[in-house]
């Protein structure tokens, strides 16, 4: 992809373009910064509905300068993935000409993304959940493909967002990963998820239609669901039980129910009854062993609900053991009076 420093006007036109069809209000807001009553420090992004070109990067990145953030895990993998994460995006510094914030990267940024791609290949999955196929929902700055694009370069990893500064620094970021990618603002006609071909693709939030039904592996949605209003969560866990595989996961990684500035409703028990299973929730102190409580949900997958699933002739013999039991072995009794009887022989 190639950087296009012309991307807010390409946003607009795109949106302009497609608000007919496509787009209604709340699928391209962002609740917990549309309501926010103070403006944030000078040093951090301002106006999210505006793009002021790639030194809005350096603003983004100071979001996450104030602490290293804890881990664990105990990994060496952890130390291994944020030296290739910061390697990428010194590079992307250096040909932006934009100050890498080197001091406290490794603790903070880099970490992070170590993390995040640890958390996706946390433990052995069946064959068929390998995550070849990603979105990332909500994709901020676009940090999750740094790591990504180096250690799975045969994925296709499809990034999604509604906000401009978002969408615009997304682009920014993605075209300096050096893998090829294609984007929706930039040529929406040329846009095709169906081949299944490796690489980038990324896309607007309100063209949630282009992402073909049971063809995802994995979603990624770090610090996203809770900041958006509710008609937007409940219409994204509908798309993503659309397009997710069967058993397909979804990692989820914010502060659950201790902070809920958009969505104020508890989002566990909405998505196990909209057909997800909650498969890993490690029980661990936020913000002090690790920043975000990391969730893996399924899309149920019916074969293997089936192989944990009695048939009838199976539930009926399990019955008729507990009525067994209950009444002190009295139907085998009567079982084996039954055989012994003359009738029986």
């Amino acid at each position: 992809m190639t950087y296009h420093s012309d991307i807010y006007e390409r946003f607009r036109a795109a949106y302009a373009r497609d608000e007919a069809a496509y787009i209604r209000p709340w699928l391209v807001r962002w609740n917990y910064q549309d309501k926010k009553q103070v403006d944030y420090e000078a040093h951090l992004p301002q106006d999210f509905y505006t793009y002021g070109g790639p030194k809005e990067l350096e603003n983004w990145f100071n979001w996450m300068q104030e602490y290293p953030l804890p881990d664990y895990f105990q990994d060496e993998r952890v130390a291994e993935w944020t030296r290739l994460s910061r390697a990428c995006d010194e590079a992307l510094f250096q040909a932006q000409g934009l100050a890498f914030p080197g001091a406290t990267y490794d603790g903070t940024i880099g970490r992070y993304n170590a993390q995040d791609y640890l958390l996706a290949h946390f433990y052995p999955v069946p064959e068929r959940q390998q995550p070849l196929r990603v979105l990332d929902f909500g994709a901020g700055y676009g940090r999750q493909a740094n790591l990504w694009s180096q250690l799975k370069p045969e994925a296709t990893f499809v990034a999604m967002d509604a906000i401009p500064k978002s969408y615009c620094l997304q682009h920014l970021y993605y075209s300096q990963l050096g893998i090829e990618s294609q984007d929706y603002v930039i040529d929406n006609h040329g846009f095709n998820l169906s081949s299944g071909k490796p690489g980038l693709y990324h896309l607007p939030t309100w063209r949630a239609d282009l992402l073909p039904d049971n063809s995802f592996d994995l979603i990624l949605c770090v610090q996203v669901l809770p900041e958006l209003g509710g008609q937007l969560v409940k219409e994204m866990v509908a798309v993503f039980q659309r397009i997710l595989k069967p058993g397909g996961a979804l990692l989820i990684r914010d502060h659950d129910r201790k902070w809920r500035p958009g969505f104020q409703y508890d989002l566990n028990p909405y998505l196990e009854k909209k057909g997800f299973v909650l498969e890993f929730r490690p029980h661990v102190v936020n913000m002090s062993d690790l920043m975000g409580m990391p969730r893996i949900w399924r899309k149920e997958d019916p074969a293997a609900t089936a192989s944990m699933t009695m048939e009838r002739k199976e539930l009926i013999r399990q019955w008729m053991r507990n009525v067994d039991a209950a009444t002190g072995g009295l139907l085998s009794k009567v079982k084996r009076g039954l055989r012994s009887s003359p009738a029986s022989s």
